[in-house]
Order: C-alpha cells, then sequence, then structure tokens
C-alpha cells in the first residue's frame, strides 16, 4: 500500500468545459509507457495521477487479460482527503473476491451485465462509448434484463460506500480488456460530459498500456536473453571449473527475473549447493530439474521473497518457465560435457601413470628398489585430488613410500602377487575427506588403474626375480666350469705325481733304514720323507676336490658328527680366544654319507673361521631341517670378505692368507664332498661383521657311483 499527499482539486472539477491540465494528464500517461516500469508499478502511477485530476474519493484500474485479472485501487482517506493509498491486489477473473481491496465498486454481474449490453438501463446512465455511470448508488434502478427466456423487470440496487459511480471501458488489445472505475462519497458527482472526457482519457491510456506491455515485455525478454548470454560466456570460458561455472551462473539469474531486487536463486547439483549472496528461501519458488544423461542430478530454484501479483504461474511469467528450463538445460549439458573432458583428462592421467611405469620398468640395468622408489612416486598425478594424494608400495619387508604419506581412512590398495603369492600391496591415501564416489571417494577407473598398477609391480618384480635367478645360475655355471676344469688338471697332476712320490717316500724310508749311516744324512732323509708325506697330503686332498677319493657313504646324524668333533673344536677355540655357541637340533633325520668326509667338511670350516678372528670372537655351530634338506651351519664374527673374493673361494690354491698359513685348499674339498652328497655350500659375508657358511644336505641323497 503507497501513500502519497493529495493537492487541491477545486480547479479541476469536470463539469462543464475541458479541465485544467487535461492536456498534461495525457501527455504523462504516454510518458509513463516509456519508462522502465512492469505493469504492476505502472499501474500504480496512473492511478494516483488519474486520481488527483478527476477528484474522486476513489478510482480503480482492472486489466483482464488470458483469463487473469489485475487490479489497482487508489482512493482517498475519509479522515484525511489529501492522503492517497494504493492497492494492488491481484487475481483470476471471475473468482470471488475475498476483501475490499480485491473487489470493484460494481458488482460483477452487474459489469458482465453492462459490457454485454444485456440491460436496458436509464439512457442518461450510459454513453455511446458504453460507459456507465450513477449518481446515487442506493437509489434502486429499474431495468429490463434481455436475456433467452422470458423474465421481468427487476430493481437492482448497487449500494456501497460510495453514492457516485461511474465505469469506463479502456481499450487495451484485442486479447486485453481495460475498466476504469471512479467512486465519490458526493452525489451526482459525475456528468456525462466528464464521462465523455473519462472516455478520451481512456482512449490514451489504453494506448500508453499497450504500449508499456510491449515495452515491459521487450525488455523482460531482453533480460532473459542477457541471462543465457552471460550463462553461455561464462561456459565458453577455457578451463574453467564446474564448481566456478555454477557459482557465476546463479549470480545471473536473479535479473533475468522480473523483481530481481527480491529474487533468491539456488542451484543444487548432487549433494553441492551454489546460492545468491544473502540467499533467503521462500515459498514463493519455482524450479526446474537439471538432467544429466536422461538422469535427475539437482535443480535450479528461484525464490521471491515478497508476494507479488499473480502471472502465469503464480508469480511467475510462462517465459520465465521457459527461461528455467533453458538454463536447467544449459547447465545439464555444461554437467555432461564438463564430465566428458574431466572423465577424458582422468584417462590422459592415468594412462600417463601407467605409461611412466613401464618406461621406468624398461630402462636397463634398473635395481628392483630403485623401480618401486620411481613408481611409487609417478602414482598421485594419476589420481582425482593429486594434491593431496600419498601412495606407498610395500614388497616382502620393504617399503617405499612419497613423502607425506600416513595411515588415513580415506585409502585404497591392491595387492601384488608374483607368481600367484601374495607379496606385497599398493596403497593410494587421501589426506582429506572428498566428495563421495563409487568406492568411497575413489572412482572405479581409480580401482581399475591401481589394480593394474599392482599388476604391473608384479610382473616386473617376477621378471626381476627370474633375471637375478638367471644371473646367479649362469654365474654358478661359470663357476662350476671354473671349479670342473681345475679339478681336471688336478686330478692330472695328482695322479702324475703319486707315483713318482711313491717311489721317492719308498726309496727315502730304505736309505733311512742303512746302517751306520751319517747322522747328517739321517736328517736330509727325514727332510725327504716329511716333504714326501706333506706332498702325498696335498694330493690327497686334490683327489677329495675332484671326488676322486672313495668314500664309505652310510646312514649318519649330522648334529652327532658335530657333537663328536666338538671336544677338539672347542680345545682350539679357547685357544684362541673364541667363544664357541652350539645350536643343534635334536632328532634330526638322518641322511646318506660319508661320516669322515663329514667331519673334514666341519674342521675345515671351523678352522677358517678362526683363522678369520685373529683377535678372538664368536663362533656358531647348528644344526637344523626341513622336509627335505639337512643343514649344518658355521657362523663367525671375524673379519668378513669382499663379494671379490667370495666369488673365488672354492678355487683350488685360492687364499688370502699370508705365505705358509695355508695351502687354499680347505674349503676348495669342502666344496668338493658336499656337492659329491648332492648338496650346496651358501656364504653369506659382510667386511667387519663376519661370515656364515651353512652346508645343505638332501635326506634322501641321489645315487653317486664316484668312488662306489
Amino acid at each position: 500500500m503507497d501513500h502519497e499527499n493529495r493537492a487541491p482539486l477545486k480547479s479541476r472539477s469536470l463539469k462543464g468545459n475541458v479541465p485544467i491540465g487535461f492536456r498534461e494528464l495525457l501527455h504523462e500517461l504516454l510518458s509513463l509507457s516509456n519508462e522502465n516500469y512492469s505493469r504492476t508499478e505502472a499501474l500504480r502511477r496512473i492511478c494516483s495521477s488519474l486520481l488527483r485530476f478527476s477528484g474522486s474519493d476513489m478510482l480503480s484500474i482492472r486489466i483482464d487479460e488470458n483469463s487473469k485479472t489485475t487490479r489497482c485501487q487508489a482512493s482517498c482517506s475519509e479522515e484525511d482527503s489529501d492522503r492517497i493509498e494504493i492497492r494492488v491486489p491481484s487475481g483470476v477473473a471471475g473468482e470471488p473476491d475475498t476483501g475490499v481491496a480485491g473487489s470493484d465498486p460494481i458488482p460483477e454481474p452487474i459489469i458482465q451485465a453492462i459490457l454485454t449490453g444485456r440491460f436496458a438501463a436509464p439512457t442518461q446512465s450510459f454513453t455511446r462509448g458504453r460507459s456507465f455511470w450513477i449518481g446515487d448508488a442506493a437509489r434502486p434502478i429499474l431495468m429490463r434484463e434481455l436475456s433467452e427466456g422470458d423474465s421481468p423487470n427487476r430493481t437492482v440496487i448497487i449500494g456501497g460506500e460510495f453514492p457516485s459511480l461511474a465505469l469506463v471501458l479502456v481499450p487495451v488489445s484485442n486479447q486485453t480488456r481495460g475498466i476504469l472505475f471512479l467512486a465519490s462519497r458526493k452525489r451526482d458527482f459525475f456528468s456525462k460530459e466528464a464521462i465523455q472526457v473519462y472516455e478520451a482519457i481512456a482512449e490514451t491510456l489504453g494506448v500508453a498500456l499497450a504500449h508499456q506491455g510491449m515495452q515491459w515485455a521487450l525488455r523482460e525478454r531482453v533480460k532473459e536473453l542477457t541471462c543465457l548470454y552471460g550463462i553461455a560466456r561464462v561456459a565458453s570460458r577455457p578451463g574453467i571449473h564446474l564448481d566456478e561455472f555454477l557459482a557465476e551462473v546463479v549470480e545471473l539469474l536473479p535479473p533475468g527475473w522480473q523483481y530481481p531486487e527480491i529474487t533468491s536463486a539456488r542451484i543444487v547439483l548432487d549433494a553441492r549447493r551454489f546460492l545468491t549472496g544473502g540467499f533467503k528461501e521462500s515459498s514463493i519458488r519455482q524450479s526446474a530439474d537439471i538432467v544429466v544423461h536422461d538422469r535427475p542430478r539437482g535443480s535450479v530454484e528461484i525464490f521471491y521473497l515478497e508476494k507479488t501479483p499473480e502471472a502465469d504461474e503464480g508469480p511467475f511469467l510462462k517465459e520465465e518457465r521457459a527461461l528455467i528450463t533453458a538454463i536447467a538445460e544449459t547447465i545439464g549439458k555444461q554437467v555432461a560435457h564438463h564430465e566428458a573432458q574431466w572423465a577424458l583428462q582422468e584417462r590422459v592421467k592415468e594412462l600417463t601413470c601407467l605409461y611412466e611405469i613401464a618406461r621406468v620398468a624398461s630402462r636397463p640395468g634398473i635395481h628392483l628398489d630403485e623401480f618401486l622408489n620411481e613408481t611409487v612416486k609417478l602414482l598421485p598425478p594419476g589420481w582425482q585430488y593429486p594434491e593431496i594424494t600419498h601412495a606407498r608400495i610395500t614388497l616382502d619387508s620393504r617399503s617405499f613410500s612419497t613423502s607425506r604419506f600416513a595411515e588415513s581412512p580415506f585409502g585404497q590398495s591392491a595387492d601384488i602377487a608374483v607368481n600367484d603369492v601374495k607379496r606385497g600391496q599398493v596403497e593410494v591415501i587421501y589426506t582429506q575427506s572428498m566428495p563421495v564416489a563409487e568406492e568411497g571417494p575413489f572412482l572405479k577407473e581409480e580401482r581399475s588403474l591401481i589394480d593394474e598398477i599392482a599388476r604391473q609391480v608384479g610382473f616386473v618384480v617376477e621378471h626381476w626375480e627370474a633375471e637375478q635367478k638367471t644371473v646367479r645360475l649362469q654365474d654358478q655355471l661359470r663357476h662350476a666350469e671354473r671349479l670342473a676344469t681345475v679339478g681336471q688338471l688336478s686330478a692330472g697332476v695328482a695322479h702324475e705325481l703319486n707315483e713318482p712320490l711313491g717311489a721317492i717316500l719308498g726309496f727315502a724310508q730304505f736309505v733311512k733304514e742303512t746302517p751306520d749311516l751319517p747322522t747328517q744324512a739321517k736328517r736330509d732323509v727325514e727332510k725327504i720323507i716329511n716333504g714326501a708325506l706333506h706332498a702325498r697330503e696335498v694330493i690327497r686332498k686334490l683327489m677329495l676336490f675332484t671326488r676322486q677319493m672313495p668314500s664309505q657313504k652310510g646312514t649318519c646324524d649330522l648334529s652327532r658328527i658335530v657333537k663328536e668333533s666338538l671336544y677338539l673344536l672347542e680345545a682350539r677355540c679357547k685357544k684362541e680366544g673364541i667363544a664357541m655357541i652350539h645350536r643343534l637340533e635334536k632328532g634330526l633325520p638322518t641322511i646318506l654319507a660319508d661320516p669322515s668326509q663329514l667331519h673334514q667338511v666341519l674342521v675345515n670350516l671351523v678352522v677358517n673361521a678362526i683363522q678369520s678372528m685373529p683377535k678372538g670372537g664368536e663362533l656358531t655351530l647348528g644344526t637344523r631341517s626341513d622336509a627335505q634338506h639337512v643343514y649344518l651351519t658355521v657362523k663367525d664374527t671375524g673379519i668378513g670378505m669382499t663379494a671379490e673374493v667370495q666369488k673365488q673361494l672354492f678355487l683350488p690354491f685360492f687364499t688370502t692368507k699370508d705365505v705358509g698359513q695355508g695351502s687354499g685348499l680347505g674349503l676348495a674339498v669342502v666344496h668338493g664332498i658336499v656337492t659329491a652328497h648332492g648338496g650346496q655350500v651358501r656364504v653369506t659375508s659382510e667386511v667387519g661383521k663376519g661370515s656364515t657358511f651353512e652346508i645343505c644336505i638332501p635326506i634322501e641323497n641321489p645315487t653317486n657311483t664316484t668312488g662306489e
């Protein structure tokens, strides 16, 4: 309701000549049609101007358009005739009015009878323009109703607050009809001449309303198109994120509606909401669904914060329905496009991740640990949110991770299998909660990606270990070939030396038995005999190494052989300041072996260990078994060996000791005996920390024909 001060109306009497201010009024009406006013605001101003001009106590304009009725009423209160009150009720034509503000001063049946010409009222109540007026609404009027049936004349009393009433038609357009009502508390306030003046004003008013309606409709269409154009501009901006797009679009919506100053907007997409500044929700709402690939994903909502006149859809225009539908469709297409682009980018990221892993794996000579360390750093860029993504790869007891990896509830993992055996896993975590996708915050494509990465890592581990095994087998083969070559040479030398050495030893012993042999000669013969015996021992060891010595195999217990040797071995260790520890397994499975040769193996290993600990240390002897083998372990805390020394360890005559400290045949003999029993010798050593020799002999020995 608007209130305006009312100027004196004495100089504006309409009885008699053309009133003062007539032309100014027409100019004002036409000027209002060019202003940027809505239909409601235009009617407010028109009613105010007409009421001031007419001097009436009440003036109302009613517009009937497309089954809708819009009313605007201006009145002066009885207490203060200089104050104007303006009401703008609205409703549908033909519906009963619920209050004074929504009703016309003349009852609806009489209005319809006047408009259709079905009443024959006194001549002075009508003009040729079909306008109607009455000077005393309380006075009965005898009227003949022209209806289809024969009805008697009847008396009609309009009544009401205002004695003087007038109705003037306002021609707006073929689809729109206007009615101008005037009312006064004075009797006989209107005259025929005054009504004719109002008819002239109504003609201009109709033109002004028609023009204003077209201008207003044009402005609304421009606002709507501007809104759509603004949305299109935002959508076409390169690289814009979907959330940024929706946040900007929601701010473009209110100016596209009739009443932007009281309009709030909201866009809902999945679980995300985008609101206009100072957003408020109300019951006056218009919405449209956002559909992406035939599936509803959200909505566009418009709220009016105040009640406004009724239009096509509540207070909203049919064009606004088309606008909000177009906006929802545009958003749906943009979401589909963005998600397609995003999905493409994600696939590129995933393929890039796999490609880079393949590049690292194909680098010649790369170590497995180096591969895993580089691979784990390639994982975060393959996920949706690389800035909060960290990864870890575990393999057996080793772990490789990005710098800030930590346990998180937002993670996914995949097992690394090598030859169908689980050996570790690949883990990817987010450091904070993110929107829910197919697998928590992770996409189904990311599940496929991490599974593929784990599979590729498993293949690389399997390939690398196969290569390492091949290298070891090749080294063993080369070592075996070298040992075989040396063995053949040694066997030949032993056979060639054995016969002349026996002759030397035999004749030396005969010479020694000669009577009256000088003392000096006897000493020289002793030296010859000792040298020959030493040479024969070397030949014996060579023959053991080359498996030329016959063995006497039988069922024996490896732990028992060790126990029988402990007395002599412990005495030697104690003398050298070495503590001996023995961990022998009870109930060890028996093996088919030559006990004396195994005793020789144990003594050689212990002597080698003692010699590696010149300053004392700790020597550990142990036996154990599994389903197929028994094991003898000799572990020392000595000086250890380099990798280069370990490669030549079992070669005959190879030694790291000083001259006179060893023949270099002890470990070669060990290797020969163990190999002859179908076993293996395994060595681990670290310089400065000691060495461990492990003898592995099968429980069921393959048949060995050497010496048997």
